[in-house]
């Protein structure tokens, strides 16, 4: 299923925002993190929609979401998610255990899950492109 996510501009990025999922609201730094931010956070309040037994709403279309009063100006994306919330996968990583244990101890410090600090860590090289040879 795809829904249409709204894009603004704010002093320190863009928020992002879905109509047929009113609280559900996600933010980037640039647009290419925002649009990352918004397949997990659908991802993830779909996922949770469903398990709490709900059911996700019919998306509206790209006309539809622009034709709303506050979108404005806002750029439009469609995202996509799973219609039975399985757009999480797991994969398995090996890790020195030094790296793992530093991985560990930052991910302590700051209070964040260690998934989330790899998911930023690997948007952060695609970014700046740090292997590029």
């Amino acid at each position: 299923m795809q829904y249409i996510a709204v894009f603004k501009k704010e002093k320190r990025g863009f928020g992002v925002t879905f109509p047929d999922f009113p609280e559900c609201v996600t933010f980037g730094a640039d647009m290419e993190e925002a649009l990352d931010m918004a397949h997990e956070a659908l991802a993830m309040f779909a996922a949770m929609q469903l398990e709490s037994g709900g059911e996700l709403p019919e998306p509206r279309d790209f006309d539809a979401v622009r034709a709303l009063p506050s979108t404005g100006d806002a750029k439009l994306a469609a995202v996509e998610v799973a219609p039975d919330g399985s757009d999480f996968e797991e994969v398995e990583v090996t890790f020195h255990r030094h790296l793992l244990e530093r991985i560990s101890e930052y991910c302590d410090r700051h209070g964040v899950d260690p998934a989330d600090f790899l998911s930023v860590a690997a948007r952060e090289a695609i970014r700046n492109d740090v292997f590029k040879g």
